[in-house]
């Protein structure tokens, strides 16, 4: 029988340790979109996994970025996968009033001491504190209570492209765990953890229109806007292009058989959005996110499946001509926007371009072009598995009622892990907060308050729950 408390303790006595630890890893940078640190931050994770007892520990070349494998053998009878993305967003332009790389530590209430640099949140910081509790376990038990296979990859922030070769190295491996369980600072900023069961898929893509390639309009380059008395405009034709896809409020999808494939709420799905609808507040969303309003002002149970079951058509920016100080008149001779659509259960990637293909041959616009940058597919994993049902019993003992959601509206690469063929469920876990996510002053809580957990609460809830799995009665 492991001695949790002393586990416990030892989190406890190397707090300034595992601190340094946290910010060393954060130090590192690692912009997949600059290519900024990205092999060396890779290399650094390696050299986690190796230090922490795994025999096997590489990088995994792939078209892109790097990846990295480890496996850490505990002779156990359970076996867990952990997912990790050591990527980070992009800087530029941004105002920070600690340097995003220096991973300084300075006091923001409501809570004490925090940790500010790219990546603190999302998610290399929650990540070294996992790593740090495994440690802390090997330190007093001598091994983990459980296998772990370890999957990292470089390029989440571009949408994973070449996460699928990784995965498909190492298949017939992977395929054998039990679960999935990634570690993570769960908790907002009132200390309340919202916890979802899987994702909704996406699409990301970009569209342009051209000249050159619709025939009509400046061929090579901008020219002089007093040509657009005799000259067509591609920004124009996109903008009715794009104008034909939706109903006049962008809200209603009009694609041909964009809808046909999407499945209603599962009964368990019913069953968690009923019980959501006792305890979500919209009004901390409004604020979040600074927003008056919701689509039709719906609220309440509508506004949950709304959120939870519509499938999206976002334009995420578009750009074409001269957009900088002052005046500069021209009539640009290309466009290109960028867009992401949102899959919910059962539509599948591979059929969205095909159908905006078909949408845009339909309507005359066979010129423009439709370029597909990243696809996920839906992930979902039931709360009956027994790695859920693990992780709710840690949360119980920390006094913690989750909000489960059936899913996430946002998108993340777990169909990799939750469909066949590796076929396993997967979870989110774990005490902690941070914030400001792909903003200036992203930050992770090292001293939290009476609400949300500090790195040694975390880091021990970490610990909490992988026990609590390796002793989970199996599933009949």
């Amino acid at each position: 029988m492991a001695n949790i408390e002393a586990i416990h303790r030892y989190i406890e006595e190397h707090e300034e340790e595992h601190i340094g630890k946290v910010q060393e890893f954060l130090r590192q940078p690692s912009i997949s979109a600059e290519n900024l640190g990205v092999k060396e931050c890779a290399e650094l994770l390696r050299q986690y996994y190796a230090e922490l007892g795994c025999k096997e520990a590489e990088l995994v070349p792939t078209e892109g970025h790097p990846g990295v494998w480890a496996y850490y053998d505990a002779g156990a009878e359970k076996t867990i996968v952990n997912y990790c993305m050591y990527d980070v967003q992009p800087i530029v332009g941004e105002g920070w009033s600690s340097p995003p790389f220096e991973a300084n530590i300075v006091t923001m209430p409501p809570f004490g001491r925090v940790i500010i640099n790219r990546g603190a949140i999302n998610s290399k910081g929650p990540y070294r504190a996992w790593l740090n509790a495994l440690e802390s376990i090997i330190a007093v038990e001598g091994k983990l209570p459980v296998n772990i296979m370890f999957t990292a990859e470089g390029e989440e922030e571009l949408g994973s492209p070449h996460f699928p070769q990784i995965i498909e190295k190492y298949t017939d491996r992977l395929k054998t765990a039990d679960a999935g369980l990634m570690c993570g600072a769960g908790q907002d900023q009132q200390g309340k953890i919202r916890m979802s069961l899987g994702n909704k898929g996406i699409v990301y893509m970009e569209l342009e229109c051209s000249g050159k390639d619709w025939g009509r309009g400046p061929q090579q380059y901008d020219i002089h806007s007093s040509n657009k008395a005799v000259v067509d405009s591609p920004v124009w034709r996109l903008m009715q292009a794009l104008s034909t896809m939706t109903s006049p409020d962008g809200n209603s999808i009009l694609i041909d058989r964009y809808y046909d494939k999407i499945a209603p709420p599962s009964k368990e799905d019913v069953e968690l959005v009923d019980q959501l609808v006792d305890v979500f507040d919209d009004s901390v969303w409004k604020d979040m996110y600074k927003v008056e309003r919701w689509i039709d002002d719906e609220k309440g149970r509508e506004f949950l499946l709304r959120y939870l079951y519509s499938t999206t058509l976002n334009i995420d920016g578009i750009w074409g001509g001269y957009t900088g100080p002052g005046t500069k008149t021209v009539l640009p001779y290309k466009v290109t926007c960028k867009m992401d659509t949102r899959l919910v259960p059962n539509q599948e990637s591979k059929d969205i371009v095909p159908l905006i293909r078909a949408h845009l041959d339909k309507h005359g616009y066979s010129d423009i072009e439709v370029r597909q940058l990243a696809g996920y597919e839906w992930s979902k994993t039931s709360i009956k598995d027994p790695v859920v049902q693990a992780v709710l019993s840690v949360y119980e003992k920390y006094g913690i009622k989750p909000i489960v959601w059936p899913h996430m509206g946002g998108s993340a690469p777990m169909y990799l892990y939750t469909r066949p063929p590796v076929n396993i469920p997967i979870c989110t876990a774990g005490l902690g907060h941070g914030g400001r996510a792909h903003s200036p002053d992203e930050y992770y809580v090292i001293e939290g308050n009476d609400k949300v957990a500090g790195l040694v609460k975390a880091e021990k809830s970490f610990v909490d729950i992988l026990y609590a799995f390796a002793n989970w009665p199996k599933a009949k």
